[in-house]
């Protein structure tokens, strides 16, 4: 049975995400991705202007997956216990190459303004996803907090930091002192 043409653009998206993993996103080749999906480079092409509309989609497709996928995990835990999740996913204390894509593609963003509007975009939805974990603290009165944006930026802000450290030197000690500064900051700023 043929695959259908949104089937086959989906296998080629997630077949470079599997090579951007694997072997960074500037290592990777059109060759490797055609032979990975068992298609012809003009198939590639049929689908994708380019190389970077490509490795831009793939990108996207996944970190909104990405996202999506820790975002619906949470739904069962309180608004402390979400904090504490997102933090503890977002400290690498070992080599990681998921971490090494995502630090990949924000060196690109930094010089590419295509790349550059997409890390705009998932940075607004985990900036998005922290402002409703602290509001759902603050309606169900487990949390206190006077400037729900600015703590948002905050707390992402020292994630961030965290999580870029890590990912160039990661180790369990590090993680863990990460966690707890990241953790005394809650309590102390929405307690």
């Amino acid at each position: 049975m043929k695959e259908s043409a949104e089937a086959l653009r989906t296998k080629i998206l997630d077949a470079a995400i599997v090579l951007f993993i694997e072997k960074g996103i500037e290592k990777v080749t059109t060759r490797e991705l055609t032979e990975s999906v068992g298609i012809s480079r003009s198939h590639i092409y049929h689908y994708f202007s380019n190389w970077q509309t490509l490795c831009l989609a793939a990108l996207e497709r996944f970190m909104r997956v990405d996202f999506e996928t820790f975002a619906e995990s949470l739904t069962t835990l309180t608004p402390r216990q979400r904090l504490l999740t997102l933090f503890e996913s977002h400290l690498p204390s070992a080599p990681d190459a998921t971490w090494q894509l995502y630090a990949s593609f924000w060196q690109t963003a930094a010089h590419n303004e295509t790349y550059a509007v997409l890390a705009d975009e998932m940075t607004a939805a985990w900036q998005a996803l922290v402002e409703g974990i602290i509001r759902d603290g603050v309606t169900d009165g487990a949390l206190r907090c006077r400037d729900l944006p600015r703590t948002a930026r905050q707390i992402s802000a020292m994630l961030n930091g965290y999580a870029d450290l890590l990912t160039i030197n990661p180790s369990e000690k590090k993680a863990s002192e990460a966690l707890t500064d990241l953790t005394q900051f809650i309590d102390v700023v929405l307690s």
